[in-house]
């Protein structure tokens, strides 16, 4: 089961880094090197899968260690579900989400 969770970690890790980047560092790289906001080019990461294959891994990981780093590093999902709820309620449309439609 070790092989199993390490290979989760290794997988979500990729995810998730490469979420972070898409949303946090490419902008700023593209800034830094002389872009403007009006050429960026915005591109998705992958949603979801970073942030749950790595909560999926920490019952599987034979460490606390690694266990601790795989639920800090979830938390740097952009494309988590964590993420996902936190924007609706600093947005204020989790209430309109929770009615459901009118």
């Amino acid at each position: 089961m070790a092989a199993i969770g390490f290979a989760l970690f290794a997988i979500g890790t990729l995810v998730t880094l490469c979420n972070f980047y898409l949303s946090w560092l490419r902008p700023l790289v593209h800034l830094l090197v002389g872009g403007t906001r009006e050429t960026y080019k915005w591109v998705s990461g992958i949603p979801l899968f970073g942030s749950v294959l790595l909560w999926i891994s920490v019952p599987l990981l034979p460490s606390d260690l690694l266990r601790w780093i795989a639920a800090i590093l979830s938390l740097f999902d952009t494309g988590g579900i964590h993420w996902f709820i936190a924007t609706m309620i600093w947005t204020g449309q989790l209430g309109s989400l929770m009615r459901g439609p009118k």
